[in-house]
């Protein structure tokens, strides 16, 4: 495969994909279409694309996005709106990431508990036994999140295909139909969702009688570590080291909803055969 074949198989695909929606490329898709182009393509990834889009935006074939860190790309009559540098979703409330995956994703294999003496959400194996000190959470329903996303789908006059509102998987069916969106979009759902959990937390916490703000508020602690006096390089190891033990925590379900880069995806894992 050329570098040529490659870079006019990129501005077609981009070209074909965006006058369907409307909507900007971004690496994941453009890398997928290619690699159900053809054999030659089946390698394509963000590493490989990065260059010759780089070649193709200096010669004028490509407008890019250059205000994400994600790949973004559109046919280059396209004008990429002007915003402030590192914009960031505005959410309503930030939720503890404890209380994250009890409220916020379908544990069809698992069950959630709230541990009174950890004063904690804890998500447990299908077969665990609750102690007498844990109260059972019941979960979003695969019928709540779709009322979710019908919502958000009204709300923003957005043509959602059949088979994914009606799939027994819907919210992480949407989550992946959302990749294909433009960023701004993207962080609207995000804050969306997570005023839906924030609610959730609220009536949850009302009917037990916990004090619902221990779980929501509007800093998310983690942050904090970048206005300590700390070096950055201590800063980066707590987070990572809080990331892992995070990642250990999760179940298979909670796992399989996790995005990762590409090129994270491309390092750590060999594709399947």
């Amino acid at each position: 495969m050329s570098k040529d074949s490659l870079k006019s198989a990129i501005v077609q695909i981009v070209s074909d994909l965006f006058h369907a929606s409307n909507v900007p490329v971004t690496g994941a898709l453009l890398a997928e279409r290619l690699r159900r182009a053809g054999e030659d393509y089946k390698d394509a990834g963000y590493l490989k694309l990065a260059e010759p889009i780089n070649e193709l935006v200096q010669c004028g074939q490509l407008s890019r996005n250059r205000r994400v860190k994600h790949l973004e790309v559109a046919p280059p009559t396209y004008e990429f709106e002007v915003a402030a540098p590192n914009t960031k979703p505005s959410f309503e409330s930030y939720v503890r990431e404890d209380a994250w995956p009890v409220f916020a994703l379908l544990n069809s294999n698992s069950i959630a508990v709230y541990d009174q003496e950890e004063t904690k959400f804890r998500v447990l194996g299908r077969d665990a036994v609750i102690r007498e000190t844990q109260i059972q959470v019941n979960t979003p329903s695969n019928d709540e999140h779709r009322n979710w996303i019908q919502q958000f789908s009204t709300e923003k006059e957005l043509s959602i295909e059949l088979k994914i509102s009606e799939s027994a998987t819907v919210l992480k069916d949407f989550s992946i139909w959302m990749q294909s969106q433009a960023s701004p979009l993207q962080y609207e759902w995000k804050g969306f969702r997570a005023s839906k959990v924030a609610e959730a937390i609220r009536n949850w916490c009302r009917e037990n009688g916990v004090d619902a703000s221990v779980f929501l508020s509007r800093v998310i602690p983690g942050y904090a570590a970048r206005t300590t006096s700390a070096s950055s390089e201590q800063s980066e190891e707590t987070v990572r080291q809080a990331v892992l033990k995070c990642v250990s925590d999760l179940t298979m379900d909670d796992i399989e909803d996790i995005r990762l880069p590409l090129r994270v995806i491309l390092k750590h894992f060999k594709p399947r055969g």
